[in-house]
């Protein structure tokens, strides 16, 4: 049996202020689904990941969270729902231990249960409950990026949201924090995922989505399509084939 639909976007349409950047995004989300967003740069992947966290100027359409609309709500209560997001570049306290860190990410949680939560977490990446007295900015990229997924797993979502996690990592790093990544949609987390990585998302993900100009422009399974294929997309918005057809169409009209 497919998995419920647990966030469902209509027509989202955002920005920043005046900035216009999503013209009309539609997506369904399942539970438990490791979803990967592409396409070129300006393409409006990380606008939708920072859209529905919350963090952008709204303007249409709807975002629904396992039922309820969310598309108004403020960030603090968007994370209350169970939604936790993972920006791009890092975001720790460098001076900070790995400990002190997460002790950090605790800000919305009781004093009484900040120190189970935080054990919670260490316990399931244990590479860093290893480094716990280290400081943030004395570890590498890798582990830091673990640290900063870490951070909003401490809030226990449903659904994480992921920028750009590969950036600035090494081949190495970069596979650590994907498996990573796939150990937690095992556990049943939703991941929606925005990696420029194509080649390391189209491995990883279940479901690919690709915008361009701030639109869906394909939606399926990694397998439905080549790297050519993709390429073509990211560049003219359109397939191979639908290119020639168009062309063969144009060239008998203008005979």
């Amino acid at each position: 049996m497919d998995n419920p639909i647990t966030l469902s976007i209509r027509d989202a349409r955002a920005g920043y202020a005046t900035l216009d950047i999503l013209n009309g995004v539609t997506l369904d989300v399942p539970q438990g689904e490791f979803v990967a967003l592409m396409g070129p740069n300006g393409a409006g992947k990380s606008t939708l990941l920072k859209t529905v966290f919350g963090m952008t100027t709204f303007k249409g359409g709807e975002i629904k969270w396992q039922g309820e609309h969310i598309e108004r709500l403020a960030t603090r209560e968007i994370l209350g729902r169970g939604i936790s997001y993972v920006p791009q570049g890092r975001c720790n306290f460098p001076l900070m231990t790995v400990q002190e860190n997460l002790e950090m990410a605790a800000y919305t949680i009781r004093d009484g249960k900040v120190k189970a939560e935080r054990d919670y977490v260490l316990e399931l990446f244990p590479s860093l409950a290893k480094r716990r007295k280290t400081l943030a900015g004395n570890m590498s990229g890798g582990e830091q990026q673990l640290l900063e997924v870490a951070m909003a797993v401490l809030q226990r979502p449903k659904l994480l949201l992921v920028d750009e996690p590969s950036v600035g990592l090494s081949p190495a790093a970069v596979g650590i924090v994907f498996d990573e990544l796939l150990r937690l949609r095992d556990t049943g987390m939703t991941i929606l995922l925005v990696e420029q990585n194509t080649k390391k998302a189209m491995e990883v993900a279940d479901r690919a989505v690709i915008l361009r100009l701030g639109e869906v422009i394909w939606d399926g399974s990694p397998a439905e399509i080549t790297h050519d294929e993709l390429g073509e997309l990211f560049l003219t918005g359109k397939m191979r084939g639908e290119r020639e057809l168009e062309a063969a169409h144009s060239n008998s009209l203008s005979r």
